[in-house]
């Protein structure tokens, strides 16, 4: 389970099954994994790749948005720790998913 830490000195931080992890970390980390992914899927269209050819680019795909759901879920973490539980408008439904 991941748990934004409250502590002295970890105030803003995430920790989970890897080291804790501060808002500037996480975020870049998303940028990283979902430019990794974005460029998968690109390369997937321009080959005209059908989405049932399971390569190993393809495992690399899932592998990175795996990833990145993980980092996504510590940043939606790291910004309820921030603004607290009625900050939300535009993704106040993804909440009740299951976050």
């Amino acid at each position: 389970m991941t748990a934004v830490c409250l502590t002295a000195g970890m105030v803003g931080r995430v920790a989970g099954k890897g080291k804790a992890m501060d808002l500037e970390e996480v975020l870049a980390k998303v940028v990283e994994l979902g430019r990794e992914e974005l460029s998968i899927v690109r390369k997937r269209a321009e080959e005209k790749t059908a989405a049932r050819d399971h390569g190993r680019d393809y495992d690399e795909m899932l592998r990175a948005a795996d990833q990145l759901d993980h980092h996504a879920h510590r940043l939606r973490r790291l910004h309820d720790g921030e603004f607290g539980p009625r900050w939300r408008h535009e993704s106040r439904q993804d909440g009740a998913a299951g976050s």
